[in-house]
């Protein structure tokens, strides 16, 4: 059964250093927070609470974090990973560490090697390292594989300067999709996650998110004002696509999209011309949230903008790897997830 929704706009709710690995339970007041994803409200909601950190001191103040959800894996195995929806984190340090030209290499490598270096044993560790963290050094440093990601940032501008710099066929649908679409905010992430998972039915698709931790983010950014949902509606309000989007002081990330089959070209690269003239209004650099040459890339770097390295560090343990094998193979076997 499909969804309507009224075309009216409803409006969102708005010394000597000291190294520590503790549960994130009662973080102290002021915290390095290098994005929306190391705030302690993301990462409780989108742990469930579990989320731990090592922190580095100096006297009384925190200058560095690491945040990460411990898993428990097939064979007893442990992994720290990110929690649900937090699409980069890594290391955050603060402003402070920044102060000096000629030491901030040294500076920054030697916090991250002790924030590292507290994490609790594990056979698997994975982490995709925000915006800041420009190298890996201290990671390769703690035996850690590196990889590359891409990103695409869209500085913010005028509109018009933003729309010069996207590509005439991304200006073209989008002009299609304005003559058929109205754009509305909708305040509520349960019809946002109803019509995802409608979408994947009809797709045949199943759904691998945990909708509960997912609603749960979405309604806290809301409530803060630090996220958007924005739906496509049809001439009969019936809902074509909508984006959900979520911000700190410096970037508006890209976070999910869904479609009906039958939407027809545009209706997402209206919605990211819409969340992106939005982010440009508070200053702030719009990500896109990385590009798949196999998948998006014609879509997203269609709307302009710098494409931006994103580092992926990753250490797996022997046994690890042997229970990870064993896994997928009764899974072939049986058909079955463990």
């Amino acid at each position: 059964m499909g969804m309507r929704m009224r075309a009216r706009a409803l409006a969102p709710k708005r010394a000597a250093a000291d190294i520590v690995t503790r549960p994130a339970k009662a973080p102290p007041a002021k915290l390095p927070a290098a994005t929306i994803f190391h705030e302690p409200w993301w990462l409780a909601a989108a742990s469930d609470g579990a989320y731990e950190e090592t922190i580095y001191t100096a006297g009384n103040k925190v200058i560095g974090r690491l945040p990460y959800l411990r898993q428990r894996k097939i064979g007893w195995q442990t992994a720290l990973v990110m929690p649900a929806m937090t699409h980069v984190l890594g290391p955050s340090l603060s402003l402070d560490v920044n102060a000096s030209d000629q030491s901030r290499s040294l500076r920054r490598f030697t916090i991250c090697a002790a924030l590292i270096e507290q994490l609790p044993p594990a056979g698997h560790i994975w982490f995709a390292l925000n915006r800041h963290e420009t190298d890996s050094l201290a990671f390769e440093a703690a035996g850690f594989s590196t990889a590359v990601d891409f990103t695409l940032d869209i500085a913010p501008n005028t509109p018009e300067a933003l729309w010069r710099g996207m590509r005439d066929k991304t200006r073209n649908v989008i002009r299609r999709a304005q003559e058929r679409l109205a754009v509305q905010p909708i305040d509520s992430p349960a019809l946002f996650l109803d019509f995802y998972e409608e979408n994947l039915r009809k797709r045949a698709l199943r759904n691998r998110f945990d909708r509960r931790i997912r609603g749960n983010l979405m309604a806290e950014c809301l409530e803060r004002g630090r996220g958007r949902i924005l739906f496509a509606l049809d001439a009969k309000g019936d809902p074509q696509a909508a984006i959900f989007t979520a911000w700190d002081h410096e970037a508006e990330y890209y976070l999910m999209s869904t479609r009906a089959p039958e939407s027809g070209n545009g209706a997402i690269s209206l919605l990211i011309w819409t969340a992106l003239q939005k982010a440009a209004a508070c200053g702030r650099i719009f990500d896109l949230d990385g590009i798949d040459s196999r998948t998006n890339h014609m879509l997203l770097t269609g709307f302009g903008g710098t494409v931006r390295p994103r580092y992926l560090v990753s250490r797996t343990s022997t046994t690890f790897q042997v229970a990870q094998s064993v896994k997928s193979r009764i899974a072939s076997v049986f058909g079955a997830q463990i």
